[in-house]
């Protein structure tokens, strides 16, 4: 998998594989395939976090690939947000929803989390739609969020989707820290292209040293011991 630095970010040209078959209110619903044309890794799981771009077919594009972590949220597109937007439960478990200051970091660390269940916990298709639907929620922007929340409210996801939030939420709060998780933040203006996440499971440098060291000790202490049989 990719191996990102804690403030360092790699320049990457990646092609879009797939969308997979899974639609909902008009779009493919997260995660897609794509490859890393630079690092020849193919068949990469991703997630997109932006609801506000459009693309079509199967582009190539450039971007910048960074840790998630508070150092680099400069780095991100939505870096900047200074309101999102947090959706209320209402009766008949519809949503609405309201302009709230923004925590650009807990909104990543939230769409990680909720990314996290599509990665770990094998979802039905409709469970799939709305965590996807919660994620979308995260970074969507004033022109969007009317149709994404009618979209919602329409597949009677409301409860569903409020429940997810308010668990990746939760979990931020609790201190999950979304370890092994990095942005590919698109890097040039040739066409709109939507922000990805993608699940690195390639340890950082210091526990892979940490990791060589102990299997060198662990050798070298077999060794000895066969030695001195």
């Amino acid at each position: 998998m990719l191996l990102v630095l804690g403030g360092t970010a790699f320049a990457d040209q990646f092609y879009f594989v797939s969308a997979g078959s899974v639609t909902w209110n008009g779009v493919y619903v997260t995660p897609y395939l794509a490859n890393d044309n630079t690092q020849d890794l193919n068949n990469l799981t991703i997630y997109c976090d932006d609801w506000n771009t459009e693309f079509f077919g199967n582009p190539t594009w450039n971007a910048n690939v960074y840790a998630l972590t508070a150092a680099n949220v400069p780095n991100f597109k939505f870096g900047e947000l200074t309101a999102d937007y947090r959706m209320t439960l209402n009766p008949g478990d519809t949503l609405s929803f309201a302009s709230s200051s923004a925590n650009v970091l807990d909104l990543y660390l939230e769409a990680a989390w909720l990314d996290n269940q599509l990665r770990t916990t094998s979802p039905t298709v409709i469970q799939q739609e709305e965590l996807a639907a919660a994620m979308w929620t995260l970074f969507v922007d004033g022109a969007d969020v009317g149709g994404l929340v009618a979209g919602i409210n329409d597949s009677g996801y409301g409860l569903a989707v409020y429940d997810d939030l308010e668990a990746a939420q939760t979990a931020v709060n609790d201190g999950y820290n979304a370890a092994g998780w990095d942005v590919i933040v698109p890097a040039d203006n040739v066409f709109p292209m939507q922000e990805f996440l993608v699940y690195n499971n390639v340890p950082e440098p210091s526990a892979l040293l940490l990791l060589l060291t102990a299997a060198g000790f662990l050798t070298l202490t077999k060794f000895r011991r066969k030695r001195r049989a």
